[in-house]
């Protein structure tokens, strides 16, 4: 009995240290560092030594993970890149993947993933940062996340990073980013101050000194381990039960306080308050006709008050892409009413009531006094295509003065687009502030600090469309309902308008969303959502792709050029010729074509440009102009 009492504390005691070293680990977040590659066109140019900048990017992140693994073996690396799948031409703002996924010891997965990776695009590294804190740095309670972003240029996509930083990525960060620079540009540093540590690596000499600056400062913080928070118990979440209204509408959980009194109706002598737009409530307003120059059927089907009144936001499972913006404005008090500018006074002339008085002498008369016109106040210009958006505007006190701002079609739906909204004052028309309009991963808007006053709301890429004398009340949270509509889009010849599009049918469908692919005759203006879209043309050669983010109560335009065509005139067959078009600073494969001396066989429609025909190792450049047959022939 007394051996077996022993040998089971000896038991204990063997195993303690390993029970005690895995609790203690679990009780530390996870290191992870993500890379974030420029694969745009201009990585293909050359570096140093006949090595281009690509190359160069690549043998800096599998160094950077050797020098890392020494000190660490347990961290976590992923890669992702920007710019890589989508040429210049096609100006997709949105080309970002992630390529490598995190784990451990990875660099042989590292390496050949960037092997197999080619520069061709723009850079949207704005919209990568975005997705990179969204969909990358998903869980910050086990994980300490840092990232090292490799580029040889900024931003080409109207992106602001630091917004993006200073919104998302700051608070999902534990370790200093670092930023490394193939290419010697001083203002790049200025611009990814609010990044991270900038490196400039222009040489082979300089890639190790900045390799070694980066491991030791992570290996600093890989020595000291961040401790997990602690997890508190969640309290069950109620739903909030809907009231019956007219039309369905999906109603939220009341995740937050201050979403007990949204779009609720208001009774006398309670907060919070709610305001309606002038000069006509909804209810009231009646069913606005098209424009007559407008082509576009859109639902003008009136809101009943009770609609209004009862709008909630729709919880939404995915967020669109967004760009952030964030500039401070002065607090704007409230002006006086519009003043008539004044004109210059009456002549005053003395007059004499009194009886003469002999030898009195005569009074001079009084010089007029002028009064000088008061300064007119400048009124904005009237436009005649603006149109108003309803709106519906709820208040509730706190401790600062924040705006959230909900797009609704009226009947329950709610959109997560995310346009750049001005504050204008309505005296003067001057912009007071501007902010982008985020929301955040369930599709909710975030609250926007903004200076208090009257303005009107406007957006920037469609300044016609407005929700005037919405007033903002200092030290309040308020929640602008905007009741909007959907846009259309169409398709031009830049350089013939007149002309309809009639020979191609373009295939439209919207990004992050089940929605099925739509055919559009490209003579034909078609009604959207708001949201993300993709557009091809597929029988256009070459192929040609868009990307357009829709707003609200817009036409969108799609400018196209007119064909031309090649012909072969080569009577005697040659066989397949490979054709060729220019892609930035490269020739991109886009189409066989088999020349058997059929003269109606060798027609080919063919957008304007330069062109390479490939036949038997031969090249054969030509150029395509619109409206227009280029003739060839291969010899």
């Amino acid at each position: 009995m007394r051996s077996r009492v022993i040998l089971f504390f000896l038991t204990i005691l063997v195993s303690l240290p390993t029970l005690l070293t895995a609790q203690k680990k679990d009780d530390f977040k996870q290191p992870r560092v993500l890379v974030l590659l420029d694969g745009s066109s201009s990585m293909v140019n050359d570096w140093h030594s006949g090595k281009n900048r690509f190359k160069a990017a690549s043998e800096i992140v599998l160094k950077l993970m050797d020098s890392i693994y020494l000190a660490n073996p347990n961290v976590e690396f992923a890669l992702r890149v920007y710019g890589h799948e989508h040429h210049v031409p096609e100006n997709n703002c949105f080309d970002t993947r992630r390529e490598v996924m995190f784990s451990k010891n990875n660099i042989v997965q590292m390496d050949l993933r960037l092997e197999s990776l080619r520069p061709k695009g723009v850079s949207p590294i704005a919209y990568s940062l975005q997705q990179a804190a969204e969909f990358d740095f998903v869980n910050e309670r086990d994980y300490a996340y840092s990232l090292v972003l490799i580029t040889d240029g900024g931003e080409s996509c109207g992106g602001n990073i630091c917004a993006v930083v200073e919104s998302l990525l700051q608070r999902k960060i534990q370790f200093r980013p670092y930023i490394i620079s193939l290419v010697d540009y001083a203002p790049l540093r200025e611009q990814y101050a609010c990044l991270g540590t900038y490196l400039q690596v222009t040489r082979p000499g300089e890639m190790g000194p900045a390799i070694n600056t980066i491991a030791e400062a992570y290996k600093k913080f890989l020595a000291v381990p961040i401790a997990k928070p602690k997890e508190e118990k969640q309290k069950p979440v109620v739903a909030a039960v809907p009231k019956a209204v007219a039309a369905p509408v999906v109603i939220p959980p009341k995740e937050k306080e201050v979403e007990k009194v949204v779009m609720q109706p208001v009774q006398p002598k309670q907060t919070p308050v709610i305001e309606r737009s002038v000069p006509a409530p909804v209810v009231e307003r009646p069913v606005e006709k098209p424009r007559v120059n407008s082509r576009i059927q859109v639902d003008t089907e009136p809101v009943t008050k009770e609609q209004i009144a009862s709008m909630q936001p729709r919880v939404s499972r995915k967020a669109l892409p967004t760009y952030w913006a964030i500039e401070t404005s002065r607090p704007r008090r409230n002006l006086p009413g519009l003043r008539i500018p004044g004109r210059d006074a009456d002549t005053v002339r003395a007059v004499i009531t009194s009886a003469p008085k002999p030898a009195a002498p005569k009074p001079t008369p009084a010089k007029p006094s002028v009064t000088k016109p008061a300064a007119p106040v400048k009124k904005p210009a009237v436009n005649p295509n603006e149109k108003i958006a309803e709106y519906n505007l709820t208040k509730e006190p706190s401790g600062e003065t924040t705006l959230q701002v909900y797009f609704t079609n009226g009947k329950g739906k709610f959109y997560t687009t995310t346009p750049r909204l001005l504050l204008v004052d309505p005296k003067t028309g001057v912009v007071v502030h501007r902010f982008f309009r985020t929301i955040d991963a369930q599709g909710n808007p975030d609250p926007v600090k903004i200076p208090e006053g009257t303005f009107d709301v406007r957006f920037e890429k469609n300044p016609d469309l407005v929700s005037k004398n919405v007033t903002i009340t200092k030290d309040n949270h308020q929640k602008l309902v905007i009741l909007v509509r959907n846009s259309g889009l169409q398709f031009r010849y830049a350089d013939n308008s007149k002309r309809p599009v009639k020979e191609y049918t373009a295939t439209v469908k919207r990004l992050f969303d089940n929605s099925p692919l739509q055919q559009q005759p490209c003579d034909k203006i078609v009604e959207y959502e708001p949201g993300s879209y993709h557009i091809e043309i597929p029988g256009i050669l070459p192929l040609k792709r868009w990307y357009l983010d829709l707003d609200f109560d817009h036409i969108y335009t799609i400018d196209m050029q007119e064909d031309g065509f090649l012909q072969f005139v080569n009577t005697s067959p040659m066989g397949r010729v490979r054709l060729f078009y220019q892609d930035g600073d490269r020739m991109e494969y886009f189409y066989t074509m088999e020349v058997n001396g059929q003269q109606e066989a060798q027609k080919l429609r063919l957008q304007p440009g330069p062109y390479e025909a490939r036949y038997r190792g031969i090249v054969q450049p030509f150029v395509v102009k619109s409206n227009d047959t280029t003739q060839l022939e291969l010899k």
